[in-house]
């Protein structure tokens, strides 16, 4: 089963796959095969024996969840459907209902999306006598999803503006108390509440989490250079005991610092896990060389990286162009052209 499992694969990504225990960061440049990586090594952990409900994988959407749930089934289709792949909102949605009569929850609650949060601030905003105009409701919403990314509360928040001298953010923590309370009465919990609550549940409950540590002895993480802090201390917290951690991810593709995306987790994995395994997966089966040359020299420029070389065997077809535009609508008409 190895050998199918590693006959068409370079010899990074073979590396990748066959490193089954302990800490490993996959560095995955752009076309580099990454979800084949993903998908082949836990295909491997299943052929070595491990139960395929001991593996969580993780990533950031539905698609992607689906689709590497569906890659791994049909590479190990006895036991690949039982391995438990999702988003992180999914896995805590899961834990907090079924854990919901040990924590002290409602396992019947109510899910929010965006919209939900911004009609509820409009009534905290309006119930406070604030202008909002100057709390405009969709940046308040914003604030609060940040706080919780950053696993803080309504006291968090109004102690960090207290220390600042921050009258706006005093006034905003007021607006997140009277929400929290607002959503306990609907029993129900926003998108920031279900990492949040499932990383307190895991500190205050220390018998739980060791339940989790026998559940899921392999953690794999993907799109690690786009996790928060909340998703981040969740992965240290289901990894503490084993350790058998694996995140793939690039840092030269990290565009989500404006949702609470933090590069540094990433970048200090190793610090992290001193015994991690680090793994750069180079080849690019995707683009051009001239593309990848002109990527290049605009990725040497960022400031926080992991210096990666991609390269390609592909031809050496066609040729890069440069169009400037003012704006996406303007973009979108001169490629159409």
């Amino acid at each position: 089963m190895e050998n199918i499992l590693t006959e068409n694969l370079n010899e990074q990504q073979k590396k990748a796959v066959l490193c089954a225990e302990g800490p490993l960061i996959i560095f995955a440049g752009a076309g580099t095969g990454k979800t084949r990586v993903i998908t082949h090594r836990i295909a491997h952990l299943l052929a070595k024996g491990t139960p395929p409900w001991s593996i969580l994988a993780v990533t950031f959407t539905n698609k992607a969840a689906q689709e590497m749930k569906k890659r791994i089934s049909d590479l190990a289709a006895e036991s690949g459907a039982n391995v438990w792949v999702s988003t992180f909102h999914s896995f805590c949605a899961y834990f907090l209902r079924v854990e919901a009569s040990k924590i002290n929850l409602n396992p019947d609650f109510l899910i929010y999306d965006f919209a939900d949060q911004r009609n509820v601030v409009k009534d905290c905003i309006k119930e406070l006598s604030l202008d909002d105009k100057k709390f405009k409701p969709s940046s308040v919403t914003d604030r609060i999803s940040r706080a919780k990314d950053d696993l803080k509360f309504p006291d968090d928040m109004a102690s960090d503006a207290e220390k600042l001298g921050d009258f706006f953010a005093a006034e905003i923590a007021k607006i997140y108390r009277l929400y929290q309370r607002k959503l306990e009465t609907a029993s129900a919990l926003d998108f920031g509440d279900l990492i949040l609550r499932a990383v307190k549940s895991f500190e205050q409950y220390p018998e739980i989490l060791d339940r989790y540590h026998e559940r899921f002895k392999y953690i794999l993480v993907d799109e690690y250079q786009d996790t928060n802090h909340a998703q981040y201390v969740l992965t240290q917290l289901l990894a503490k005991k084993y350790k058998n951690i694996c995140v793939v991810g690039d840092a030269d593709q990290s565009v989500y610092s404006w949702r609470g995306a933090d590069i540094s987790n990433i970048l200090n994995f190793e610090t992290d896990y001193p015994q991690a395994v680090s793994i750069k997966l180079e080849q690019n089966y995707r683009s051009t060389p001239k593309i990848l040359s002109a990527a290049r020299q605009v990725i040497k420029n960022n400031s926080s990286r992991v210096e990666k070389d991609l390269w390609t065997q592909n031809p050496d077809d066609g040729s890069v162009t440069v169009i400037k535009a003012v704006n996406e609508n303007d973009e979108a008409a001169k490629l159409s052209m």
